[in-house]
C-alpha cells in the first residue's frame, strides 16, 4: 500500500490494525482510542462507517481547529496513524464524493485520514480488504436532508458490481450483511424494513460473491458475531463509540480478531 509506504510507515511494520465501529463525530473518543492505539503500536486504524467527518458546519473549513475532522486529522499526523473509513449512513456523501483520489484510489481529506469509496479494494501485508460502505437510515423520518440525512446513503446493485467478484479476505461493511441477526427496540413500520433489508441483502449477495473469511460492519450499534448461512465467512457487527465492542484487533498475519478495550 503506497499512501503508507509513503508517510514513513513500512508496510511490513504493520503486524496488525484495529477495526473500529460507529464513532458519531465525538472527539473524547476518538481521542481515547487514538492514543490506546498508538501506544500499543497500531499504526492503521480501519473505520465501518458513521465516522461522521466533513459535517455541514465544518465543510470547507475543516481545518480550523475545534471540530472533530481537524482535531482527528491533526492527531493522526502527531501519532503516526493512519485511519482508512468507509462511509455510513450519517456520513456526508455528497462530500465525500467529491474528494480527490489519491495514487492508491482513496478519497484525501489529509495524508493519514483516507476515504475507501464504495467497491475499492487495497491489500495490507498481502490481505486483501474491499469497502461497501452505506446503509439506510431507519430514522430518516427525524433527520433534515442536508444537515443530518443526504441523499445517496444506500447500498445499490452498481456498488456490488464495482467491488466486482474477485475473491477478498476482508470486507467492510457499514450495514450488516442479511443472514447475520441483530436486535433492535424499535418497532419499524414493515416499508422500513424493507428498505433497510435490500441494503442487507446486497451486502449479502457481495458476500457470497467475493467469499471473504471476515466481514466487519456497524449501524446496529450492538457486538455480534457470526458466520454467513452456508458459508465459512465470519462478520463481526461492531457496537458504537464508549461501548465495549466498539474496536476488535485484527491480526494480519492469521486473520485472527480479539477485543480491544482502549484503557
Amino acid at each position: 500500500m503506497e499512501t503508507i509506504a509513503q508517510l514513513g510507515i513500512a508496510p511490513e511494520d504493520i503486524t496488525k490494525v484495529l477495526v473500529a465501529g460507529d464513532w458519531h463525530g465525538n472527539t473524547r473518543w476518538m481521542r481515547q482510542v487514538l492514543a490506546c492505539a498508538a501506544r500499543d503500536g497500531y499504526k492503521a486504524i480501519i473505520h465501518v462507517g458513521d465516522l461522521k467527518v466533513l459535517w455541514p458546519d465544518e465543510y470547507p473549513d475543516f481545518p480550523e481547529p475545534g471540530c472533530f475532522t481537524a482535531d482527528l486529522a491533526t492527531d493522526l499526523e502527531e501519532l503516526g496513524l493512519v485511519l482508512i473509513f468507509a462511509d455510513g449512513n450519517h456520513d456526508a456523501h455528497p462530500i465525500l464524493r467529491k474528494l480527490t483520489l489519491n495514487n492508491d484510489g482513496f478519497g484525501v481529506i489529509s495524508d493519514r485520514l483516507l476515504y475507501a469509496p464504495r467497491g475499492h479494494r487495497w491489500s495490507i501485508r498481502g490481505v486483501r480488504f474491499g469497502a461497501l460502505g452505506g446503509a439506510y437510515s431507519i430514522d430518516k423520518a427525524f433527520l433534515t436532508p442536508g444537515w443530518d440525512w443526504f441523499e445517496g446513503e444506500e447500498v445499490v446493485p452498481s456498488d456490488v458490481e464495482t467491488l466486482g467478484s474477485a475473491t477478498l479476505d476482508v470486507l467492510i461493511t457499514h450495514d450488516v450483511p442479511a443472514g447475520i441477526d441483530v436486535e433492535t427496540t424499535l418497532r419499524l413500520p414493515e416499508a422500513i424494513e424493507r428498505e433497510s433489508y435490500i441494503v442487507r441483502s446486497l451486502l449479502r449477495d457481495a458476500v457470497r460473491i467475493t467469499e471473504p473469511k471476515l466481514v466487519f460492519s456497524g449501524h446496529w450499534h450492538q457486538r455480534r458475531t457470526g458466520l454467513m448461512p452456508g458459508m465459512e465467512t465470519r462478520a463481526h457487527v461492531l457496537d458504537r463509540e464508549f461501548h465495549d465492542g466498539n474496536l476488535v484487533s485484527l491480526d494480519l498475519a492469521t486473520l485472527a480478531v480479539e477485543e480491544y478495550k482502549p484503557v
